[in-house]
């Protein structure tokens, strides 16, 4: 045997290796790979590298400074990812082996996979040569005819430096960005960075967009009519409408404002205009309708997208929740083909597996047993909409792989699971028919219409199932003559009060939908062409996009839907004004995708896209640092008079809405007012529209808010509190809350002689937080009277021309420092006496039924900290089953471990950019 005869195959994913393997023949299994005479075949488990972090490259960069920005690296560099190293090294072993004459890409088709394979090429540190393997087909044929028309590696560098390009242009603008912004909209009172990312923020702004809409709308009363009629063998109801409505020609985003419909009566005389026109004729009633059979065609197989939006609305789960399970029926149980795919189709050449998969199924008996044996009975239907290689990218629609479960799935596997193999034999049977049926029946000049829907014959529904309960039956009007007018008698009118709706906030599933199609908003066609079927995103990190959205406290979410917060409002709004609004448009992406696609054509140097990306990046960061913040909200008109000062105007600025007298000095000048109504109550966002409604008429509402936890909701009136803003009232303007300012909200006040840091403190117990302020007024020292002024050891110089008029001295105080606890904490309620063990001896009792935001439970005791603040003592497990209530360690924590703490929450942060 030559000394170099091998080449080493690189494959994506274990089970691409397998497979590879066993079409290949030959192979020995080995730990870490498969070894023949011919090839060495091993794995990667997706990326194993990542790019640096910015205070890699520089330790200047561990602190956010605005100075140090723009982050323009010379050579992007990358290392191994948590815990990869050793699936690293042990490629690269076998690639520096004598016997392997070179390497052969057998990643995923695609940009990525072409990614995944020259990051682990350059890590091996080899200049042996490299192949492209292609596939986009699984089966044993393809993989052998792929290994016969193998292309040198070369051939793809085009398609590299388009797969490069995009991972550091992420890099170039979350992390520049991330940090500006940051830097910028931090206060002392928010917690974390203000992410930003290519996906994430028009992610973002697409749920903040609607978020808006909803809370912008006011419900308008309307009426509408319900008629009863009835003929010899049935009675029926139909809903009054005009006719001559015509829908406006409006775009979306006015569309849905529009309440205007035609089965809507916003005027009380109209409706007492149709109602004496219909008891004038109401004994003239006639009726005529049309039946039409509708086809309705069997769907398409599940890409991860469609999948995730399915169970979304057929089972409420969220897209995370969706991959999670479809990659554990993929990994661990081997029931489903790969996930994260973006096709719904299959190869062409995967007719015969499809049709084993079925024979499969068809002789176990299930559910689905009847399904798969009238499949197997008439042949594979609608091939040409499931079999085609044009709609197949790195992978094909998502399938069952045929294998049955060889233990009982339950939860969410099982949900998905059922999921997917019924979508999967709807595919391939016959289209389900419909009797449709539209009935208009006639009171003199107005119209009433009922509309019904029969399955005829239930086609692939039979397996799938009905989305809604939308079957029903209605008898036929004239069985001689189906379309005749006939007569009909009229039994009663009902009028019925409603109101409008504010517009659906997002689903996930309608989110899913937006992100995968948001090109269709886009004016420029050749960027609207690019995102036409990718979107922003792709099937695999959309879920995720969302989770982070959560977790970065942008986003909430409350059962199916998803509520922008006030934060992820105010950065949006903020990124518009500066404006680096292309950060929250999905036009970035496109123009992004475009480039590399010529890229990917040769049409695009790589240096020159890359240099297009450090201009963008450094034109962000410099908007970012200079701008004013009064000055991106002076062209907004004034929203109304201020109604403390009675002279001031109020206007917007970024926290909140302010009286225009209001001075940002130490010095309290005559003329000031402090009035400010502030952006975010009980986790609304306050818009505009709310604070002009108040403004102008001191009592506005009603308005949905939700508790103090953000778990349930409510309405309430609001009225003007000249302090506090704004407060909730009844409906006769009667306060629910204090008028008056923040001390006096207080509902209890204690003070302690003395506390763990040796200080005498105040509790104050508010509405939503315990309170302490240590360091009171010294008492001893009296503000000096002006009697004895006279008196005095030191009387004014004489150069002084005219001695001012003494003041009272105003009391000495000692330093002073804040503590406060929310008397909710981390989903548990605090009490009064764990916050004063707390103050007294610098620490609450271990307290077991903390929750994270992931929900999980922990037991931790809080600590008082030097400066006031607190921090989380996580307790043993021996403290946490009432074996050990000590939580303090016997030795002191190590510096050093504090350090790495830190180190890996920075980390966390500068990861969190990225996206």
């Amino acid at each position: 045997m030559d000394k170099a005869s091998k080449w080493l195959v690189i494959t994506e994913k274990p089970s691409v290796a397998g497979d590879l393997a066993k079409a290949l023949g030959g192979f020995e299994k080995k730990s870490d790979h498969y070894e023949s005479q011919q090839y060495y075949i091993t794995w990667a488990v997706g990326h194993l590298l990542e790019l640096l972090e910015p205070e890699e490259l520089d330790p200047k960069y561990k602190r956010w400074l605005l100075q140090d920005l723009p982050i323009l690296p010379n050579e992007f560099q990358y290392k191994p990812k948590k815990g990869q190293t050793e699936r690293l090294q042990h490629i690269k072993s076998l690639a520096k082996k004598n016997d392997v004459m070179g390497l052969i890409n057998a990643c995923d088709a695609g940009r990525e996979g072409e990614l995944i394979f020259r990051e682990i090429y350059d890590f091996c540190e080899q200049n042996k040569p490299s192949k492209r393997l292609w596939l986009q087909s699984m089966t044993p044929e393809a993989i052998r005819n792929g290994f016969k028309v193998m292309k040198r590696g070369s051939e793809y560098d085009n398609l590299g430096d388009a797969a490069r390009c995009r991972a550091e242009s992420d890099w170039l603008i979350g992390m520049n960005a991330t940090r500006a912004v940051t830097k910028r909209l931090k206060s002392r009172n928010t917690k974390g960075v203000w992410s930003v990312g290519r996906v994430q923020t028009p992610t973002l702004a697409l749920i903040a967009k609607r978020e808006l809409d909803h809370l912008k709308h006011r419900p308008q009363p309307y009426f509408t009519l319900e008629g009863r009629f009835s003929t010899v063998t049935h009675e029926y109801s139909g809903a009054w409408f005009d006719p001559n409505f015509k829908k406006p020609n409006l775009d979306e985003d006015d569309l849905i404002h529009y309440v205007e419909k035609e089965d809507r009566i916003f005027s009380q005389d109209k409706l007492d205009d149709i109602l004496k026109d219909f008891e004038k004729h109401r004994k003239q009633a006639t009726a005529s309708e049309v039946r039409k059979e509708s086809k309705e065609i069997a769907p398409q197989l599940f890409d991860l997208t469609l999948l995730q939006r399915e169970a979304n609305r057929k089972l409420g789960m969220s897209a995370s929740r969706t991959l999670q399970a479809a990659q554990r029926l993929y990994e661990k149980h081997k029931l489903l083909t790969y996930p994260r795919t973006d096709s719904r189709y299959l190869p062409e050449d995967y007719v015969e597996n499809v049709t084993n998969v079925i024979k499969e199924f068809s002789a176990v008996p299930t559910e689905f047993t009847k399904a798969c044996k009238t499949i197997m009975k008439t042949g594979l239907l609608n091939k040409d909409r499931i079999f085609n290689n044009k709609f197949v990218s790195d992978h094909f629609a998502i399938i069952p792989t045929g294998q049955l479960p060889t233990e009982k799935l339950d939860g969410d596997d099982a949900r998905i699971y059922n999921l997917v193999l019924k979508r999967f034999l709807a595919a391939f049977m016959t289209h389900a028919i419909w009797a449709k049926v539209e009935r208009i029946t006639k009171v003199g000049e107005q119209h009433f219409r009922t509309r019904v829907q029969d399955l005829q014959e239930p086609g692939w529904r039979e397996v799938y199932g009905l989305d809604t309960e939308e079957e029903s039956k209605l008898p036929k009007l004239n069985e001689k003559n189906p379309e005749a007018v006939t007569p009909v008698q009229t039994e009663e009118i009902s009028p019925l009060q409603n109101a409008t709706k504010p517009p659906a906030r997002l689903t996930e599933a309608k989110l899913l939908s937006l992100m995968e199609h948001c090109g269709k908003s886009i004016a420029d066609e050749e960027i609207a062409e690019v995102l036409k079927d990718k979107g922003i995103g792709t099937p695999a990190t959309r879920a995720e996009v969302i989770e982070n959205l959560i977790v970065k406290e942008y986003v909430n979410r409350t059962g199916k839907s998803l509520r922008a917060t006030s934060k992820g409002i105010r950065l949006v709004d903020v990124l518009s004004r500066i404006p680096i609004d292309m950060l929250s448009k999905v036009e970035l992406t496109g123009e992004i995708e475009y480039d590399l696609r010529k890229m990917e054509k040769g049409l695009k140097k790589r240096s020159e896209f890359m240099q297009e990306m450090f201009d963008f990046t450094s034109s962000v960061v410099e908007k970012t640092r200079t701008f004013e913040y009064d000055a991106i909200y002076k062209n907004d008109p004034t929203l109304g008079r201020c109604p403390v000062c009675k002279n001031g105007k109020v206007f917007e600025g970024f926290w909140g809405y302010k009286c225009n007298l209001a001075v940002n000095t130490k010095e309290k000048e005559e003329n000031e007012c402090n009035f400010i109504i502030w952006k975010e109550k009980n986790h609304r966002y306050i818009d505009r529209s709310l604070v002009e409604e108040v403004l102008t008429s001191k009592i506005a509402g009603p308005f949905e808010f939700s508790n103090s936890t953000g778990t349930s909701f409510h309405e309430e009136y609001l009225t003007i509190s000249p302090v506090k803003g704004i407060i909730f009232c009844e409906q006769d303007g009667t306060p629910k809350e204090s008028l008056t300012g923040y001390d006096i909200v207080v509902l209890h006040e204690e003070y302690l002689p003395e506390t763990f840091l040796k200080k005498p403190g105040t509790i104050k117990v508010t509405e939503t937080a315990y309170m302490c302020e240590f360091g009171a007024v010294d008492q001893t020292l009296k503000p000096e009277s002006t009697d004895n002024a006279q008196e005095s050891d030191n009387p004014p110089k004489k150069t002084r021309k005219k001695a001012a008029p003494k003041k009272p001295a105003k009391p000495k105080k000692v330093k002073k420092l804040i503590s406060r606890m929310p008397r909710i904490l981390c989903g548990k309620e605090m009490t009064l006496d764990d916050y004063k063990s707390f103050l007294i001896t610098g620490s609450t009792p271990p307290i077991v039924d903390f929750k994270s935001k992931k929900g999980r439970p922990f037991a931790a005791a809080l600590h008082l900290k030097e400066n006031g603040n607190f921090e989380f003592k996580f307790v043993s497990r021996k403290a946490l089953l009432g074996e050990d209530t000590s939580t303090a360690p016997k030795k002191a924590p190590k510096k050093a471990s504090n350090k790495a703490k830190v180190v890996k929450k920075t980390k966390k942060s500068a990861e969190e950019a990225t996206e």
